[in-house]
């Protein structure tokens, strides 16, 4: 495991694995444990049984159980999301509870709560049907 620290003494890790991580005013690059608890940090893989941040972020979490409190990541795969005053960019998850949050795409089965979703499940097969039909007609006129 790499240490780094930048100008203001915060601790930087590559490589983090471990039962239980915890992360606080701190980052990492990749993180495979049990459990995830990152207050006012982020990281950028996290792959875990449970993810917690708070006041933070990551690009990629992986997990059973993911709970985002005012923080934000890129995507979250996940069995069960809690999401309050949190955004994501793509939600991929069995069920999602979210307020005061928005979502990019969300691909949920069971949606708890009133989360501001830009684009759900029906919304993507849409756009990607027109843009299916769209590309086959252009095709046929530009021959």
């Amino acid at each position: 495991m790499a240490d780094k620290r930048r100008k203001d003494e915060t601790p930087i890790s590559d490589e983090v694995t471990a039962d239980v991580v915890s992360i606080e005013q701190g980052g990492a690059g990749r993180i495979a444990a049990e459990r995830v608890t990152i207050s006012q940090g982020g990281a950028q893989t996290i792959t875990a049984s449970t993810v917690e941040i708070e006041q933070g972020g990551a690009a990629l979490i992986n997990a059973d159980h993911a709970t985002l409190n005012q923080a934000g990541a890129v995507l979250v795969m996940s069995e069960d999301v809690g999401l309050t005053e949190s955004m994501s960019a793509l939600t991929i998850a069995t069920r999602v509870n979210a307020s005061g949050s928005t979502i990019g795409v969300l691909l949920a089965g069971t949606i708890e709560g009133e989360p501001e979703v830009r684009f759900d499940a029906r919304l993507a097969a849409i756009i990607g049907a027109g843009a299916v039909v769209t590309l086959f007609v252009l095709r046929r006129l530009f021959r």
